[in-house]
């Protein structure tokens, strides 16, 4: 059976994951062990820290949405300031908006009483442009007891479970794609919102706006991190500044509206200035949007700060590498992970950071069936852009046409599908600047009528028609 669709219930310890204590780089091989994405961690919960059922923004409880070392650590259910090394902690996260359900925000259907099931995408988009500045909702930040500055801390993912419906979005300004056009194909305006059911049984995702489309449950964390120190925050305004000055605004501005901790980082904060936004990360990680974030990955940081302070959210349920949208299939979710202090002088200290020790996600995660779509630098004369922006461009495009044309999907929809699915990849560097780069279409995640035109188009002479390998 497939490593991605398998549906053997295993828990993390059964595929011989190393302690965080023993946490090093080996010569021997990884045991092969093909686990479960979904799979149950049946052990035992320490501590629960949730931020899913209430609206951060309004109660700022257990949560928080920007990153500085005067945030306060926060109080677990338990009413333990500090967890021991070792815990597991249960992370119960709202998604990256503050809304614990995208099924509040879809039209109301008047003829039947029933919300409709294709959400209205300018509805979703006014509500969420409206709070842009809440993002990311982060859960926690739970301290551990007697890390200080210099020690590591291993946090163990243990679990993922979705509390609530998935959501992906695509707009004209929004994602890597800004501004590029597939040669008149795109039109000049795109928008699409689409909302994902989750099957525990199958352990995939499917949506009513794509009824020949099931999408693995890969799920991982978008965001987690620990707290930055002072220098930190001091070294990432400098980046701001000097975004200032080469592109005319830094990525992610210092923004002070609907900040959390409002007394730290709001408009009438202590450091209303200072504190970071979650969507640039850095040494302390933050929002990286990489799939080795999943279930069975150990992810090792360096405390910046007293207690260390780790939080997470912005859960992904599926993501192909690359998000070209900026968004994934974005949740709400249960998190559990083991959280154990590494000291000097202990296994695996001796790590550099940030480091993260998997098994087979990313073997597990490649499709079984692709079309790939290379691309190269190429650029007008006399601009001197990023070659790997061009390069990403060229196949995004080349992507995007084949998705719309032979899939008959809308620019949005298409966007949405390759946030979702398609994997970008670096070919080569080693022809600098002439880098290759590669969007590769998973062709196992859709069925019927549509797998087979999809099948149709790829196949061509020579290509033998033995059927996917999948599904």
């Amino acid at each position: 059976m497939p490593a991605q669709m398998c549906t053997a219930m295993m828990s993390v310890a059964m595929c011989g994951l190393p302690s965080p204590r023993s946490l090093e780089f080996s010569s021997m091989p990884a045991p092969e062990c093909e686990t479960n994405p979904a799979g149950k961690y049946d052990g035992p919960v320490d501590y629960t820290i949730s931020a899913f059922e209430e609206s951060c923004i309004k109660t700022e409880k257990n949560c928080y949405n920007r990153y500085h070392p005067a945030i306060p650590l926060a109080r677990p259910e338990t009413l333990a300031m500090e967890v021991p090394s070792g815990s597991v902690v249960d992370f119960r996260t709202r998604d990256l908006w503050d809304h614990p359900d995208p099924g509040l925000t879809q039209p109301w259907d008047g003829e039947d009483g029933a919300f409709a099931p294709i959400p209205d995408a300018a509805l979703n988009f006014d509500k969420a442009y409206g709070d842009l500045a809440a993002v990311h909702i982060i859960t926690g930040p739970v301290g551990i007891a007697g890390a200080m500055p210099g020690d590591k801390l291993a946090i163990e993912i243990l679990d993922i479970t979705p509390l609530a419906q998935g959501f992906t979005m695509s707009h004209t300004p929004l994602g890597f794609m800004n501004g590029v056009k597939p040669d008149g194909n795109s039109p000049e305006d795109f928008m699409a919102w689409v909302t994902w059911d989750y099957d525990a049984t199958t352990m995939s995702w499917t949506s009513p706006s794509f009824p020949d489309v099931v999408v693995p449950y890969e799920p991982f964390l978008g965001s987690i991190g620990v707290l930055p120190s002072a220098e930190t925050v001091a070294l990432k305004l400098e980046h701001h500044a000097t975004e200032v000055e080469l592109y005319g605004n830094p990525q992610w501005a210092v923004n002070p509206e609907l900040a959390v901790p409002a007394a730290v980082c709001g408009v009438n904060g202590t450091h209303a200035t200072e504190c970071l936004r979650t969507l640039a990360g850095g040494e302390y990680f933050g929002n990286t949007d990489t799939q080795r974030m999943g279930v069975g990955t150990t992810l090792l940081l360096e405390c910046e700060v007293a207690g260390c302070g780790v939080g997470t959210g912005d859960v992904h349920g599926a993501q192909g590498d690359g998000e070209v949208s900026i968004t994934a299939i974005e949740m709400a979710a249960s998190v559990k992970m083991k959280l154990t202090l590494v000291k000097p002088g202990d296994a695996g200290y001796a790590t550099p950071t940030p480091a993260m020790y998997g098994t087979t996600s990313i073997k597990r995660m490649s499709p079984g069936e692709f079309i790939s779509f290379m691309g190269f630098p190429f650029k007008s004369s006399g601009t001197l852009p990023s070659q790997y922006v061009w390069a990403k461009d060229r196949i995004d495009t080349l992507a995007l046409t084949f998705l719309t044309e032979v899939g008959g999907y809308t620019y949005g929809e298409a966007m949405v599908l390759a946030s979702v699915t398609v994997d970008l990849r670096v070919a080569q560097l080693v022809d600098k600047p002439a880098v290759g780069m590669e969007a590769v279409i998973d062709l196992t995640v859709f069925k019927g009528a549509k797998y087979a035109a999809f099948k149709q188009a790829a196949a061509w002479a020579g290509v033998s028609d033995v059927g996917p390998l999948m599904g």
